[in-house]
């Protein structure tokens, strides 16, 4: 038999229902470490006069347990992917020693990835849950999204040229 919430509503007079439920590991999650965990895989393509680094191609696989919405955990491992090229390849804090100030304070000069610097980002799910961390079987992703990310550009930059770039970001003047 179905309900619909509504009726509950007007049958007992209510404006709204509260209900509070607390979800816990089972007794078996202090004997394991249960982290979530992603990959980065990054084609890069440097043009060998100017140095300037593209990447082309971007493939990132993360295990959150179950992934409970497809669509949003996508589009935070797209959104990590974007901002780990910006890490990379293009936001550096200039400061002016002279004065304790940064130059570029703003976002005309502070420079970020735009629609033409990020390719289509292709991502991977494991979607396996993990019976011990929740009922659910879920666990967060947040920052997993960035992390490694611009390694994974550093290491496409010297698979492609052999200057191994150390000092984000990666600059035409650092490649050529």
């Amino acid at each position: 038999m179905k309900i619909l919430i509504t009726d509950v509503l007007k049958q007992n007079n209510l404006p709204s229902i509260d209900i509070t439920k607390e979800s816990r590991g089972t007794a078996e999650a202090g004997k394991y470490s249960m982290y979530s965990w992603s990959i980065h895989f990054c084609e890069v393509k440097v043009h060998p006069k100017t140095g300037v680094v593209k990447v082309s191609r971007v493939v990132t696989v993360a295990d959150s347990g179950k992934i409970v919405s497809p669509k949003t955990a996508a589009s935070q491992m797209i959104g990590g992917v974007t901002g780990g090229i910006g890490m990379a390849l293009t936001e550096e804090a200039i400061m002016d020693h002279r004065y304790g100030r940064f130059v570029n304070n703003n976002f005309a000069d502070y420079h970020v990835p735009v629609s033409a610097d990020v390719p289509h980002i292709e991502t991977i799910f494991i979607d396996k849950p993990d019976p011990i961390i929740n009922p659910m079987g879920s666990k967060g992703m947040g920052e997993i999204a960035l992390i490694g990310f611009a390694a994974a550009v550093a290491n496409a930059v010297f698979h492609a040229t052999g200057k191994r770039v150390r000092d984000l970001p990666i600059t035409p003047d650092k490649v050529i």
